[in-house]
């Protein structure tokens, strides 16, 4: 047995820079922290080293070309310098307050930002929208001097690194969340397009294309008018701007639909087809983008659209294979065909997004070189170090060789055909024995199922439905053949990967012979009939309740390099030449979707999620530390959801965006709903002594002379109350007639004084003055806690005293029902009896388990809720920042009367609070007011433990 290797010169040569623990960033803030992994002296990886500060952005490159591609020397770090500086500008522009915006973009930017939304977007996904609104919205100014320096020395003005129209590139890595960023650059344009219609920066036409079938069926949740649409699951529209949303028009396509009629079957670099540009156009764009002259391009996957360059001196580096060959000339179709559409409709810019944008060997450019229009980056590195994805499990030490070379697992296929006679071995000009390489393999793919059988005997004690899946990939169809052979046969003492008769396939062979094979076919199926069937298991494996749901292992070729989204994938064996650092991303990318996004409440950080990784030479990440052949322990997760079993506990309630208000003469406060409040200083200072300054003493500054004393007796001296009351009135005022109401403008006069009266008798019997005088309250602070408490509770009424307000209930959803409720998570949870909903998930260590104790134990309970995942919202206002918001109680509650109560449990009381109290007790009144969903009530519960006495009453005054 030979020596181990060292564990520094080891993580060099293999690539895999060994770290214990590589999350470090909470996964909704900027990154603080990273590993650092690059000598910056010598432009090389190093041992990681945790440093503060934020990832430069940048990519490997390794310049001695071809030769060295998918080898383990060492590649060169290149900082994409354009990058780095929007990223430093977009900062500033955060943090400034996003001057120049129009008004609605502003509003969509707090809104996306808002820590208090469910749910939260990551930090990534704003960035990469920011940074588009940026170019798009900021100061010119601002956007100048933005160039990129390719590695072979060409320096490009951003906006003229693609002609003829304008393209921007965000790279996000593969499970960050890309889609979601188009749904919100889609909303923001939409919306600022209806809002500003003669804006030439803004269209509400939007094409999108991708690589293939799979990735465009994927994009149909950009639809608004889809079931399952992005816009409602992620909540990125604020009710206040959704009504505008369905003037969206989207238009999605897939690569293959780029050919010129006449072109099909032969994609070539110049299209020489007879179609007409403006015959081309109509007939992919006229069904869904009308006619319209300005369209918005959004490419998916987006590195599969470039032109190819003539031939030139990046060429002699080897003959580019047969499937790189055929890439370049697709990719070439796809441009040609926005070309195409741009020649007879103007492209306002087109967006690509993609975890790999760079040029493939045979483009005519450097092979790994990314492309000049990357305007935001957030690469694989970043997400592991956010804990966004997976972290992959590489092989770092075995016990076999010669302590110089990396682990024979880690470039498995090259190992393998190192170990065989020549003969057997595979070449690109010969094929080599496909058996022999299978039974060589073997050892590598027993000892990863082995580590699936672990992670499967692991999942069936948590209550998911979808079981871990394991996948290898082949180098061509013959040996994907053997080695699915291998792995699925009936040998072994268990038998989870046979498929056997009776019962549901759970293994798939998927690659351009199986799709064809008839002999698999099921009785009856035709050829394409049975392709279809495939595509639709293939597509869907990991999703409850769909085909793919009980896919346990997948053996394909390269069917599944992109639009393949399952995150139950937990290993990967790599049986085939990665020729390049790009094919290995995207290899590795499929294993790395997250199962949970639940943070841990003690670190901020998401709990760690492993993907083991065989073969898969990927040499620039991070790797958990572990030896060949173990595996790692997979998150236990809870399976919640609506138990068809307990439909009567079923809960339906409205979704409210707003409310309408019939402007009255007259108004009245609901003065028993009201509380008192304290104003003081609160701690602050109110006597300060200034004097020049000598030094420091004891870390404090020491003054020469005898000083003076400041307090705040000239201001209050200068303070009239009654100018503060009436600028509290009017402000409440104004938010009930709104700014522009002309008939709220007619009637200022009358209801002016009735707001004033309202706000005098709060402060003589509400207001208590703590160590402060009465002029205290002439700070702003003071004046907009007035408004917070006393908003919600001033309501027009009647002649007869009767208060009218009814709700305004979302069009697009309309009403909610906790039916819908079905998700995984790691957070623990309190399983129930009396709920429609299967468990209680447990934000805080006791509260909600204490709640839910009481709510099950007590008799005027009928059924509860808890409101997760839920989407039970009531909008109030914000007035410290001026933004509309959502409140989310924590459980709705409905009792043996029928009562529906809407409850928050709180500990301590904050000033925000008040502004929920007030919209709680606001939206009751005006559902109860509409008539057509039941009695209900608005409740907030500061003591769980006396949680039952406060039901007793609320129901004794029902």
């Amino acid at each position: 047995m030979s020596t181990l290797y060292d564990p520094a010169a080891q993580a060099r040569d293999a690539g895999a820079a060994v770290v214990d623990d590589p999350i470090l960033n909470p996964p909704y803030d900027e990154p603080q922290y990273f590993w650092d992994t690059v000598d910056w002296e010598t432009k090389v990886q190093k041992t990681p080293r945790k440093t503060e500060g934020r990832r430069p952005a940048g990519y490997f490159y390794n310049r001695a070309g071809r030769k060295a591609e998918g080898s383990l020397l060492e590649e060169e770090f290149v900082p994409l310098e354009c990058v780095n500086k929007i990223r430093d500008r977009v900062r500033a522009w955060r943090q400034g307050g996003y001057p120049g915006v129009t008004p609605a973009t502003r509003d969509l930017l707090h809104y996306w930002s808002d820590p208090q939304r469910e749910p939260r977007l990551f930090f990534c996904q704003r960035e990469a929208a920011e940074t588009v609104i940026w170019l798009t919205e900021a100061s010119p100014s601002d956007r100048t001097a933005l160039f990129t320096q390719s590695v072979d020395g060409e320096r490009i003005e951003l906006d003229k690194a693609h002609e003829p129209f304008k393209r921007y590139c965000c790279k996000m890595a593969t499970g960050t969340g890309k889609t979601v960023v188009m749904a919100m650059l889609i909303a923001w344009q939409t919306i600022n397009k209806a809002l500003y219609p003669r804006d030439t920066r803004f269209t509400n036409a939007f094409l999108i294309v991708g690589p293939g079938l799979t990735v465009a069926e994927r994009l149909q949740v950009l639809r608004p008018s889809s079931d399952d649409n992005y816009y409602d699951q992620f909540d990125l529209i604020p009710t206040s701007l959704r009504g505008h949303l369905g003037q969206a028009r989207v238009c999605i396509l897939h690569r293959q639909a780029m050919a010129a009629r006449g072109d099909e079957g032969r994609p070539r670099v110049v299209k020489l087809g007879s179609e007409s540009d403006s015959a081309f156009a109509n007939r992919l764009l006229k069904r869904d983008l009308g006619s319209t002259p300005r369209i918005l391009v959004i490419n998916d996957e987006g590195h599969h659209c470039y032109r190819p360059r003539a031939k030139g001196r990046h060429d002699a580096d080897g003959k580019p294979t047969k499937e790189e060959k055929a890439e370049n000339e697709l990719a070439a179709q796809w441009i040609d065909g926005l070309e195409r559409i741009g020649r007879v409709r103007t492209i306002q810019y087109c967006l690509d997004f993609s975890a790999t944008p760079y040029y493939i060997h045979g483009s005519g450019y450097p092979a790994g070189r990314p492309f000049p229009w990357i305007v935001s980056d957030f690469a694989l590195l970043d997400a592991i170090e956010s804990g966004l994805v997976k972290i992959p499990q590489l092989p770092v030490d075995d016990n076999h060789g010669d302590g110089k070379r990396p682990p024979a697992y880690f470039h498995l296929w090259r190992w393998v055909n190192e170990q065989l006679p020549p003969e057997d071995r595979y070449k690109a000009t010969r094929r080599g024995n496909a058996h022999s390489i299978a039974i060589k393999a073997q050892p590598a793919i027993n000892t990863m199922i082995g580590n699936w059988k672990r992670t499967f005997d692991a999942w069936q004690k948590s209550e998911s439905s979808v079981p871990p899946c394991m996948i290898i990939v082949c180098q061509d169809t013959h040996i994907s053949k053997e080695v699915f052979n291998i792995a699925t046969r009936e040998e072994f003492e268990w038998d989870h990967f046979s498929n056997k008769p009776g019962r549901l396939p759970v293994s798939f062979l998927f690659d351009s012979n199986a799709l064809k094979d008839v002999s698999r076919a099921e009785e009856g199926e035709k050829v394409k009939e049975r392709e279809t069937r495939l595509r639709k298991i293939l597509n869907t494996v990991g999703k409850e309740g769909k085909p793919g749901e009980q896919v346990r292992f997948v053996c394909s070729v390269s069917m599944l390099t992109e639009g393949w989204d399952a995150n139950n994938v937990t290993q990967i064996v790599g049986l085939r030449a990665f020729t390049s650092q790009l094919l290995c991303e995207q290899v590795v990318g499929r294993a790395l979707r997250r199962r949970s996004y639940d943070v841990d409440p003690e670190t901020g950080l998401l709990q760690p999620e492993y993907a083991d990784i065989y073969g898969v030479p990927f040499q620039v990440m991070p790797v958990k530390a572990s030896r060949a052949g173990k595996g790692a322990k997979p998150p236990v997760t809870t399976l919640v959801r609506a138990l068809p079993e307990r439909e009567r506990l079923k809960i339906t309630f409205p979704r409210v965006e707003g409310y309408v208000h019939e402007v009255r003469q007259r108004v009245r406060c609901a003065w028993d709903e009201l509380h008192a409040i304290e104003v003081g200083a609160s701690g602050e200072p109110t006597i300060t002594t200034v004097g020049v300054v000598g030094g420091i003493h004891v870390g404090r500054p020491s003054a020469i002379g005898p000083g003076k004393t400041h307090t705040r007796a000239p201001y209050y001296q200068a303070v009239r109350l009654q100018a503060t009351l009436y600028r509290v009135a009017g402000d409440l005022l104004k938010q009930y007639i709104g700014e522009k109401s002309h008939e709220g403008a007619y009637r200022r006069a009358e209801l002016f004084p009735q707001f004033l009266a309202i706000v005098r008798r709060y402060m003589r019997e509400f207001v208590v003055f703590k160590e402060a005088p009465r002029e205290e309250l002439a700070l702003l602070k003071w004046q907009q806690r007035l408004v917070d408490v006393l908003s919600g509770h001033i309501h027009p009424v009647d002649d007869t005293g009767h208060e009218i307000i009814l709700p305004r209930i979302e069009r697009s959803r309309g009403t909610g029902s906790t039916r819908d409720v079905f998700f995984h998570t790691s957070r623990p949870c309190y399983p129930t009896t009396k709920s429609h909903i299967s468990h209680v998930v447990l934000d805080s260590p006791l509260w909600e388990k204490i709640a839910a104790q009481h709510l099950e134990a007590c008799e005027l309970v009928r059924t509860y809720a808890r409101n997760d995942h839920l989407d039970f919202t009531i909008p109030y206002l914000d007035f410290t920042t001026g933004q509309s918001r959502n409140h989310r109680p924590d459980f709705i509650v409905v009792l043996i009367s029928d009562l529906h109560i809407a409850l928050e449990i709180k500990g301590k009381h904050r000033d925000l609070d008040d502004a929920k109290v007030a919209a709680g007790k606001k939206w009751a009144k005006a559902v109860n007011n509409h008539g057509g969903y039941g009695k209900w009530a608005y409740h907030i519960c500061h003591n769980p433990d006396n949680l039952t006495r406060e039901i007793v009453v609320l129901a004794a005054t029902d």
